[in-house]
């Protein structure tokens, strides 16, 4: 509070620099242009919340062209002078509430009204200077890399996308699209992830980009690094996960070039901070602070515990790992993970064209180095459903409300019919339970079914089927559950049931294929499990051999009663 309030009359009375605004008007101006760019292209719901705004408070809607020309006439002769003085009247104090919430925990001391008055008084004795606003003036790559040549090219004619093989290794899947006219995404993958660490090191690999995120690039610290790129549709983020680690990167195309320069620095010029290694410990131990009194946590935690047979992988962050986490460890797996381009597959789709983003994929991509081959793999690390069947209580809370998810061993092979199967199957099963619980008995607020796998492993897949209702009605409805699915397995849906789940599919897979993200999705999974990506266009006939009898079968396969658990949260 001290320090906000500090900051606050630092405003008052210097107000902001020139430098400040300035990036302020090109991060304002870059979202009216995406959105102007992207004018044709908006979703319906934008349009519902303008309508529903404009109705219930009479917000002016005029449209985005409208919009965009009021910015482009008024951002422009708006001063600092201006912003300051309106900060300056809203800081005043005049008409001034403090508002504190505090846990109530042991060992924790509530601050009284005179302590936060306090608090607010240290601020206001605190003597201010003006704000030294530190601008970034050099470029963001200082040594342009030596571009790498295409070496193969490749059509997929019935898909559109066009696949490129760099000199250093790199496959680039292209995939130029019109379903928006400002939007380029990207992602860059590898096996491995967090798989190859040690047991000992887990915790330093799980880490390790967040490390690095808080650190920076290039030399550049993150918070010079965001000045930088003030007012620029850009953005490239590191991950490491269970069996994968890869890098995300998005942009407009006028800033592609911005988006590949942080891919080019996340892989060769990661940052290394001492004091965001301290941040970052900080962020970690307030995070988990109040975990254990969260019912919720509590809860996803044993789920967690149990559906791994106590892996320890889903095993808490504690205050002792947190405390062990290596900054050297961690900048040490983060470069041995991204040493070698040539374990990496690229995937790209949006707003371009393959002939004119060579070039600038050859100049960032192509020059990353490599060994020239890929050496790079996942390992088993041994998570797995559990065998038999688990039923476990967590008692945690008060408010009257418990929670169930029941979960069968479901771990289909990656083949896309099989996959479609039980899709379908937990589709038609929602549509069961929504009725039997929710509007039959009344006694559920939301029920949801979902299947889940971690690709490209196996071993862990699972159905889920959750809900949440009164404690006395979570015995009774948890049975009605299982009844509903012994009764599909025994006498097979609906034909009307089946058709329903069918008329779903297709209109989900309609607007997917309209999506950037849908493609980059399909194109990576397809090719992190072997498939063939053509696969992505032929989804209806997959839809359209579905029936009763196959999801029946499909119920019989993937909803064993000898394999499953029952988790429920009650109160205490």
């Amino acid at each position: 509070m001290t320090a906000l309030q500090t900051e606050a009359r630092r405003v008052s009375q210097f107000g902001f620099t020139a430098s400040e605004l300035d990036r302020a008007k090109r991060s304002m101006m870059a979202f009216y242009e995406r959105a102007h760019n992207e004018r044709d292209k908006s979703e319906s719901s934008s349009f519902a919340q303008e309508y529903l705004s404009h109705f219930l408070s009479g917000e002016p809607s005029p449209g985005i062209a409208y919009e965009y020309r009021l910015v482009q006439q008024l951002l422009p002769d708006i001063t600092v002078a201006d912003v300051s003085t309106m900060a300056k009247d809203r800081l005043s104090g005049e008409g001034l509430v403090i508002l504190a919430v505090t846990p109530k925990k042991d060992g924790i001391r509530v601050p009284e009204g005179a302590d936060l008055r306090a608090a607010f008084e240290e601020g206001e004795r605190t003597v201010v200077t003006p704000w030294n606003d530190a601008t970034v003036t050099r470029a963001l790559v200082e040594r342009m890399p030596t571009p790498g040549t295409v070496v193969s090219r490749r059509e997929i004619a019935d898909i559109g996308v066009t696949v490129v093989t760099f000199s250093n290794g790199v496959e680039a899947w292209l995939k130029p699209t019109d379903f928006k006219n400002d939007q380029i995404i990207y992602s860059m993958y590898a096996k491995g992830g967090g798989s190859v660490a040690s047991d000992a090191d887990y915790l330093q690999a799980r880490f390790a980009t967040q490390y690095v995120e808080l650190s920076g690039l290039g030399g550049l610290s993150a918070v010079e690094l965001d000045k930088k790129l003030a007012g620029t549709l850009a953005s490239s983020s590191t991950y490491i996960a269970g069996s994968t680690h890869g890098i995300n990167g998005s942009a407009s195309p006028g800033d592609l070039e911005t988006a590949l320069q942080l891919t080019y620095l996340g892989f060769t010029a990661p940052g290394d901070s001492p004091a965001s290694l301290l941040l970052m410990k900080r962020q970690l131990e307030v995070a988990i602070a109040n975990r254990d009194r969260s019912p919720g946590q509590v809860f996803g935690q044993k789920v967690a515990e149990i559906n791994t047979s106590n892996h320890f992988t889903s095993k808490p962050l504690t205050p002792a790992d947190i405390a062990a986490l290596d900054r050297a460890k961690m900048l040490s797996f983060y470069r041995e993970r991204f040493a070698n381009a040539a374990d990496f597959t690229m995937f790209m789709a949006g707003a371009f064209k393959v002939d004119a983003v060579l070039p600038l994929l050859g100049q960032y991509i192509g020059s990353l180095p490599s060994l020239g081959r890929p050496t790079s793999n996942f390992k088993d690390q041994g998570v797995h459903f559990p065998t038999g069947v688990q039923r476990v209580n967590v008692q945690k809370g008060r408010e009257p409300r418990s929670q169930t998810l029941i979960s069968f061993f479901a771990d289909p092979p990656f083949d896309s019919l099989e996959q479609e199967k039980i899709i379908a199957t937990t589709a038609v099963l929602n549509t069961v339970l929504r009725d039997s619980l929710r509007e039959a008995l009344g006694q559920t607020y939301t029920v949801q079914v979902g299947f889940s796998q971690a690709v490209p492993l196996r071993g862990n897949g699972s159905v889920g089927i959750s809900f949440n209702a009164a404690p006395g009605n979570i015995a009774s409805m948890t049975e009605r559950v299982l009844d509903e699915v012994k009764k599909l397995q025994a006498d097979g849906p609906s034909a009307d049931l089946v058709e329903k789940a069918k008329e779903g599919a297709r209109r989900d897979y309609e607007t997917a294929l309209k999506q950037n993200s849908y493609w980059l999705g399909r194109l990576h999974r397809l090719h992190l499990v072997g498939g063939n990506a053509s696969e992505i266009i032929t989804r209806n006939g997959r839809i359209d051999s579905l029936t009763p009898a196959v999801i029946q079968d499909t119920f019989k396969k993937y909803f064993p009663m000898d394999r499953m658990t029952v988790i429920t949260l009650i109160p205490e």
